[in-house]
């Protein structure tokens, strides 16, 4: 007779960042967005030591990847600043991540992300959690058309995932939207109280079918939304082939113990 130690089952975690880098001459959004541009600090001259530091000018609420609350689109009389989450709800949410098999760009240049797309990849979802929508497009942030070729939601689409009730929904994707072929869909997307996050890098890293969601806005009062600092735990359960083996004389001497002692 044989039987599975229980003891031999290991649970494998390895972190994936996935957040994009910032530097100088990277993708930023559209003016009157600022640019983001790093320089050294002068030397202070009221210290007798050199020391080095360097200043952040142009860094903006949408910088790199980023969080934002419905404040966004609803304004802070409708919705609240990304002040207002506790720390302990942006900590390990579990979370789905689909990932987008095939896209075509249409006439506008951009491809469509459909919800016959995200229906293909045949997840399953837990309410409140997150939901991470990935296309290999986190592979192109430092391309030069990461942010005007990026892929679009469609309406349907993002129907489709507002049915889901997630607390976040993020992307490896600059501009969910397509102005040239307006979806309308973020009152509704916001409307359902669900968080933003985009874009991210690495997420085809991901293999595990429960992964964990970390992500850390920067601690900036009132704003809706911050860049911020994201990885995810890609968990991996493994087991050994370590087994047990019962002789006849041990199972009979365990049903003699075992009628012996009730």
């Amino acid at each position: 007779m044989y039987t599975a130690d229980p003891h031999c089952i290991k649970i494998m975690k390895k972190i994936i960042d996935i957040t994009g880098p910032l530097y100088n001459g990277m993708w930023n959004y559209e003016p009157p967005f600022p640019v983001f541009d790093m320089q050294p600090l002068p030397q202070v001259d009221w210290i007798d030591t050199n020391v080095y530091c360097e200043v952040f000018s142009g860094l903006h609420s949408q910088s790199g990847t980023y969080l934002e609350t419905p404040a966004h689109v609803l304004g802070y009389e409708k919705s609240y600043p990304l002040s207002k989450i506790g720390l302990e709800k942006l900590v390990d949410i579990p979370c789905t991540v689909l990932k987008v098999k095939t896209l075509t760009p249409d006439e506008t240049g951009r491809a469509p992300i459909t919800a016959e797309a995200l229906v293909a990849c045949e997840a399953s979802f837990l309410p409140h959690s997150a939901i991470l929508v990935c296309c290999d497009w986190g592979k192109k942030w430092k391309d030069r058309d990461f942010l005007s070729a990026s892929p679009y939601f469609t309406k349907d689409a993002m129907e489709y995932l507002i049915a889901k009730k997630p607390f976040l929904v993020g992307s490896d994707i600059p501009r969910w939207e397509n102005p040239e072929k307006h979806q309308g869909f973020f009152p509704d997307f916001f409307g359902a109280g669900i968080l933003l996050a985009s874009p991210f890098v690495h997420l085809e890293k991901i293999t595990s079918l429960s992964p964990r969601l970390t992500i850390l806005p920067l601690n900036v009062e009132n704003t809706c939304c911050a860049p911020v600092r994201a990885f995810v735990w890609d968990q991996e359960v493994k087991t050994k082939s370590r087994v047990t083996i019962f002789t006849e004389e041990k199972l009979k001497n365990a049903k003699i113990n075992s009628q012996k002692y009730p």
